[in-house]
């Protein structure tokens, strides 16, 4: 059957092809039936990636993978037309060149060990667009845990793992001038210890503290920072950094019932208020925990010279995110 628009049979569906990015959101696409169909029959050859109903609309599954749409004139099926559908992750379009308009740049860093902050060697670094999609980039990292990778401008989730650490997660922002400096912190798998906490955050205040305020078996409460850097049996500062990003670490050794207290102090500008430099500070806290629970603490928008990070429960193990800036110039009295 001819497709020329002056034959008095014309008829076609449009578009004739379709891309489209999966997402969590339905998804809905109507085809267009032009020219001499006088009742059309939709048909799917994949119903897991589309269906299509009696009046052409597609939904979409959010599933990937392809599908063609099938479509006749008539419940006769005297003529017959075509749709190509392909259903694809994000990561797809961005790296398809039909689709790359954005520069590729480029992103360095150190993989560093949360305990010591020597640069783990052999580390592996995954990236991707979206945070369970595919991987669209990777590299090692050298003898002095150094990696660089190219990726285009875009939000990246990364994830970083070698042998006897724990892996660890998060997002890279690569804009148009590169990102540098991007370190990833590591810690050892945890053997005896009950749990880790990691602090890091960007180039300023220089100065970021870690506080632990914890139970202690006469009934007292220990307060572990860079004053009183060890606790027997409970608590110990493993780094403590005075000039940006960090990593500070508090490992965890015992547990006994009663609350165990968190808290970053910027201990920059202690005396300041107002001050908004700790919400401004991009400081995230990380609590890895011996039965393999992680959590991602960042820092809120709230004016204050103190973030109270989170509460755990030594009797239940549950953990509390608190989240709340506070003023408090005395390092001795934060938590208290």
């Amino acid at each position: 059957m001819s497709d020329d628009l002056t034959s008095p049979a014309y008829w076609d569906v449009f578009p004739k092809s379709i891309r489209i990015s999966v997402a969590e959101m339905e998804q809905l696409i109507p085809l267009s039936v032009r020219g001499k169909a006088s009742a059309p029959v939709f048909q799917s050859s994949n119903a897991d990636i589309v269906n299509v109903d009696e009046n052409g609309i597609l939904y979409f599954s959010g599933n990937v993978g392809n599908a063609m749409i099938i479509v006749w004139d008539s419940p006769a099926k005297l003529s017959v037309r075509h749709v190509m559908v392909e259903a694809r992750y994000a990561s797809w379009f961005a790296l398809h060149p039909d689709f790359q308009g954005l520069n590729i740049m480029g992103v360095t860093g150190i993989v560093i060990d949360a305990l010591n902050t020597s640069g783990i060697p052999n580390a592996t670094i995954l990236f991707r667009l979206i945070e369970t999609g595919p991987i669209v980039a990777q590299t090692v990292t050298d003898y002095y845990g150094y990696y660089e990778v190219n990726l285009r401008e875009g939000l990246y989730y990364y994830e970083a793992s070698a042998q006897n650490y724990i892996t660890a997660t998060g997002l890279i922002n690569v804009s148009e001038t590169g990102v540098s400096g991007e370190n990833i912190v590591l810690s050892p798998v945890l053997v005896g210890q009950i749990a880790r906490i990691v602090l890091q955050w960007g180039a300023t205040p220089s100065d970021l503290d870690s506080h632990l305020w914890g139970p202690l078996p006469n009934g007292t409460r220990f307060h572990v920072y860079y004053g009183h850097d060890y606790e027997a049996d409970a608590a110990e500062l493993d780094v403590d950094d005075t000039s940006s990003y960090g990593p500070e670490t508090i490992t965890i050794f015992r547990l006994l019932p009663g609350p165990f207290r968190y808290y970053v102090h910027n201990y920059t500008n202690r005396s300041s208020n107002p001050s908004w430099a700790l919400a401004q500070s991009g400081a995230t806290v990380k609590l890895f925990l011996q039965s393999g629970q992680q959590y991602t603490f960042n820092v809120p928008n709230q004016d204050g010279t103190a973030w109270w990070v989170f509460e755990f429960d030594g009797a239940t193990g549950q953990v509390t995110p608190m989240n709340t800036l506070f003023y408090q110039s005395s390092p001795t009295l934060v938590g208290s």
